[in-house]
């Protein structure tokens, strides 16, 4: 028995013995692999980053940097260092970055194939550009930190890894881009998720000067490792940190950054006014920039009343011709956005009356907001977008308190508390959050004033603030919601609040990149390849374009029962989602030219019993009105701008069909109809008497406005303001009618004062 336990004991130890050797092997190089394998085992849980793509390759990157980079510093950190014990050091590098490398595809890839697989292409796209050089920069971190600090090279690097990594800050901070190039993290595209992200040849360019400068970096510190050149030691960091100021410095000219300078000369037109000096493209039209020049001064009067304050010296508003040209430039395509620390806006040119205030009222908040970058506590986001929107409290044309009213009633509720928690401003449908906390914000000024709110910016302690627990003006400002008469509707609550947070979105990034390519194979006449593209996203997701880029695919190829039943088959999968009245409107126009009258005319009435949105039903009344006059609507359906226009022209020619005005206004901007040819339209008398006609005239008031003509817009505005039937939409008209006011008193004096100019 002794023998036996002797043995026993004896084989424990070479087990033990054996998996000390693994464990301590190559210098522990089994716990860098660990926390690699542990790490992306976590990523595969988490939404959006589990996916093998851009997200899940930077934070890879990040992480190789680090773990190269200390790994690169236990090899060659000894006393003894012969050239046998640098020529193992350098073996164990390739060892270590050949199963470092590796780790991040085989447990991504294997993820994807067994849950769902975006694009491995686009995946290992992301990895090969993205991941893989992370390895040489951190080899490069990790050695140059070794080879000059001999006390403390750990701390060291990771002092050097921070200061590479936060560096992006001062041109966010200094510059009006919103997106940044970085060795460490790579590419930031900006704090608004614009989904369409692929690997461009700018990203190539910019890792190709990465490889080239860290590559360049570790051969010479090669060099000192065998060979102790003096010259090399004394002037190698001077040498390396001059070309990265030169590089930082040139980065505007490189496009790798966005400066106020660069900005200013590819926009190239400037005008001043009172309170801003607003930079512009010239291919805007004059008339247009001086309507948005004259909005600028009139949002900054209804801001300063609401504020009780104003920026100290004159706003920065950088008006761009569209969104991709606001994508090039400061790095966010599908929102414009402001930065207070600047006292700077970046809008579209058509977003004048859509989001021009929203983005001024963040430089008025940045006036008493404390700290560097002028911003609520924390950079808490629903304090901060809380503030814009109750300072402009119209959300697609609706009042701010009726779209929180219409989500409260229908169950699209939230916790307040937790909604001004740090990040959960962003796991909701950003129309939810947006609407809450603007609602919520206006809630608080309304009932306890501007300056107790300001106070509530600056240091989030609402109990010392207010006097009161947050549970109990969360219980009254619920009971504020509930307390009014206006009859909601579930279908419009669906479709303004029936969408995805990003975070539960199925391969966002990769969908966006095919739409994109998809959409543009349709609109080139491509069909048949566009239609493989919408089939394979189809199979991946329930994404509503591709549905909708599917289905007009089959059309033009003729296949129009089968793009029929696609929308019938599918339309069940969008209840109670934004998607499913636009799915009907499709359906409905393709019953239309497919002569099946009946069907056609059931959906559009459902659309407009639903009454989701005012659009949805202008556009369902319209096509009905057309439908009854002969199968008018065929021709308008199947015809050009122009000829919908003229269709649209005559029905309107003895009597108003208010629901078509709005639809006449678009198709008149769309085909260039002179202005004053436009308005012979309306030339016998209008009578306000419902909805339908005080909206049309909103929308007439709106043109007129456009067009400086605001004499007649403010005739029109008080038009509107005959239908008083619906508390919220008379705020809607009472605002249009004193904007016009302002603009009929005060345009002339401030367009005489507009100083226009070109940049030199």
């Amino acid at each position: 028995m002794e023998q036996i336990f002797k043995e026993f004991q004896g084989q424990n130890i070479k087990v033990l013995l054996a998996l000390k050797k693994i464990f301590t092997a190559h210098k522990y190089l089994s716990i860098y692999l660990s926390i690699s394998i542990l790490f992306n085992l976590l990523l595969v849980k988490i939404p959006l980053v589990k996916v093998f793509g851009f997200e899940s390759a930077v934070l890879n990157s990040l992480l190789l940097v680090l773990l190269s980079g200390y790994y690169t510093i236990s090899l060659f950190k000894k006393k003894d260092q012969s050239l046998e014990n640098r020529n193992l050091a350098l073996a164990s590098i390739k060892i270590s970055s050949l199963l470092l490398i590796i780790i991040f595809p085989i447990i991504s890839v294997t993820n994807s194939l067994l849950t769902i697989a975006c694009s491995l292409v686009d995946g290992f796209l992301f990895y090969l550009i993205v991941t893989v050089p992370a390895l040489v920069i951190g080899t490069t971190i990790g050695l140059f930190s070794v080879i000059y600090i001999n006390k403390f090279p750990r701390t060291f690097f990771v002092i050097l890894y921070l200061l590479i990594l936060f560096i992006p800050l001062i041109e966010i901070y200094l510059n009006p881009q919103v997106y940044f190039y970085n060795p460490i993290l790579v590419y930031f595209p900006g704090t608004i998720y614009d989904e369409a992200l692929s690997v461009d040849f700018k990203l190539i360019e910019y890792r190709l000067f990465n490889l080239i400068y860290f590559g360049s970096a570790l051969f010479f510190l090669y060099k000192l490792i065998f060979n102790q050149v003096l010259f090399y030691r004394r002037y190698l960091p001077f040498i390396f940190l001059l070309i990265a100021s030169i590089f930082f410095y040139l980065s505007p000219l490189l496009g790798f950054s966005t400066s106020e300078d660069r900005l200013k000369n590819e926009l190239g037109s400037s005008v001043t006014t009172k309170h801003f000096v607003i930079y512009y493209p010239g291919a805007i039209d004059d008339d247009l920039i001086k309507v948005v020049a004259l909005h600028h001064e009139y949002y900054y009067t209804e801001l300063q009343k609401f504020f009780n304050e104003e920026p100290k010296k004159k706003i920065t508003s950088f008006i761009f011709n569209n969104r991709s040209e606001k994508k090039r430039l400061v790095g966010t395509a599908n929102a414009d956005v402001a930065k207070p620390w600047l006292n700077q806006t970046y809008t579209v040119a058509e977003n004048y009356d859509v989001t021009l205030k929203h983005e001024i009222a963040h430089c008025f908040t940045g006036v008493f907001a404390e700290g560097i970058f002028k911003v609520a506590e924390n950079f808490n986001p629903s304090l901060i977008e809380g503030a814009a929107m109750a300072a402009d409290p119209l959300y697609d044309e609706n009042y701010l308190d009726y779209m929180a009213a219409l989500a409260y009633k229908f169950n699209f509720k939230i916790n307040l508390k937790a909604l001004f928690d740090y990040l959960n401003f962003f796991t909701n449908p950003s129309s939810v959050s947006y609407i809450y906390s603007g609602s919520f914000c206006k809630y608080l000024i309304d009932k306890f004033g501007i300056e107790k709110f300001k106070k509530f910016y600056n240091n989030m302690d609402f109990e010392g603030v207010y006097k009161i627990p947050l549970s109990e003006i969360e219980k009254e400002y619920f009971d504020f919601l509930t307390n009014n008469k206006l009859k909601y509707k579930q279908d419009e609550a669906n479709y303004y609040f029936g969408r995805k947070s990003i975070f539960y979105k199925v391969c966002p990034r990769y969908v966006a990149n095919k739409l994109e390519s998809a959409w543009g194979y349709y609109l080139d006449g491509n069909y048949s390849k566009a239609e493989n593209i919408f089939l394979d996203l189809q199979s991946l997701t329930n994404n509503y374009s591709a549905l909708i880029g599917l289905a007009n695919c089959q059309w033009e190829l003729n296949d129009r029962l089968k793009a029929v039943d696609l929308l019938k088959n599918n339309l069940w999968q969008y209840k109670n989602s934004a998607y499913y009245y636009q799915i009907e409107l499709e359906l409905a126009d393709f019953s239309t030219m497919l002569n099946q009258y009946a069907s056609a005319d059931n959906l559009y009435k459902k659309i407009i019993e639903q009454n989701p949105n005012r659009v949805l039903n202008y556009l369902a009344h319209t096509r009905k009105i057309l439908l009854a006059k002969d199968t008018l609507l065929n021709s308008y359906l199947s015809g050009s701008d122009s000829s919908k226009y003229i269709i649209l022209k005559e029905l309107n020619s003895e009597q108003y069909y208010f629901s078509s005005v709005p639809i006449l206004i678009d198709l008149s901007i769309s085909i260039n109809v002179q202005y004053d040819l436009f308005i012979k339209n309306f030339y016998r008398t209008i009578h306000v008497t419902d909805y339908a006609s005080s909206n049309a005239m909103l929308k007439l008031s709106e043109y007129m406005t456009a067009h400086l003509d605001f004499n007649r817009a403010r005739k029109m505005a008080a038009l509107c303001l005959r239908y008083n039937q619906d508390e919220y939409f008379s705020k809607v008209l009472q605002a249009n009618f004193d904007k016009t006011e302002w603009f009929y008193y005060n345009a002339e004096k401030n367009l005489n004062s507009f100083d226009f100019k070109k940049v030199e």
